[in-house]
């Protein structure tokens, strides 16, 4: 399979990859107080983590700092809880890792989750179908599981291998959040959208269905009209 090479550019991907990210780590924390600054500033339905980066610094100062955030009177309870939100990250990794240089902690946010990127295509929630319904009989004990993955705009059928996110075992029936990966990255090219459903399978049976919740690997994003 290889790797998704996409940039980590937007707010959606970090967020969506900071909430999967299910070990306990400072540099998590870290990140999670960066997206909640974002999810709180009035971005005016910016999407780009640069765009958000320069209307801090605008706003506040630059170099971003604790004591630019402190010293700036705030106008909107958004402008207080995103600089809220950055203060404790900046104050966080001073803490931890002696590191206070907004730009640097940034780039080692980005850094550590484009790493964690390169092996997932899109989420999604998947549904097992029951063996009275034609599913499997037996439950799926790993990640890592590769049944075929088919889409209703496409007779072409990709192997997508699915990394369950909130469980170890799924059983015939179960619902599971999943990161995907498939091996026909370039057919698939610009056809996917969040919300597009389709089928997993073991040869032509039908084992369950999955609706895209979040899709990190840009070459696949259909473009918006």
């Amino acid at each position: 399979m290889q790797p998704n090479n996409s940039s980590l550019t937007k707010i959606s991907q970090l967020e969506t990859l900071v909430d999967i990210d299910k070990s306990d780590h400072k540099l998590k924390d870290i990140a999670e107080l960066f997206v909640n600054a974002a999810r709180d500033w009035d971005t005016f339905n910016q999407t780009d983590i640069s765009d958000f980066v320069k209307e801090l610094k605008q706003y506040f100062g630059s170099p971003l700092t604790k004591e630019k955030i402190t010293d700036k009177p705030l106008d909107n309870a958004w402008q207080h809880e995103a600089g809220s939100s950055i203060f404790q990250m900046l104050d966080l990794s001073e803490r931890f890792y002696n590191q206070a240089d907004f730009d640097k902690i940034l780039s080692d946010i980005l850094s550590y989750y484009e790493q964690q990127m390169q092996s997932i295509d899109f989420i999604a929630d998947l549904k097992y179908l029951t063996n009275e319904e034609g599913g499997r009989k037996t439950p799926v004990f790993s990640t890592g599981y590769r049944p075929q993955i088919k889409f209703d705009f496409d007779e072409m059928q990709t192997s997508g291998q699915q990394t369950f996110l909130n469980k170890d075992t799924v059983y015939p029936g179960d619902t599971v959040a999943a990161a995907i990966r498939i091996i026909s990255v370039e057919h698939f090219a610009s056809t996917l959208t969040e919300g597009m459903t389709f089928e997993f399978r073991e040869g032509s049976k039908i084992i369950g269905t999955g609706i895209i919740t979040s899709i990190l690997n840009n070459s696949l994003q259909k473009a918006s009209r």
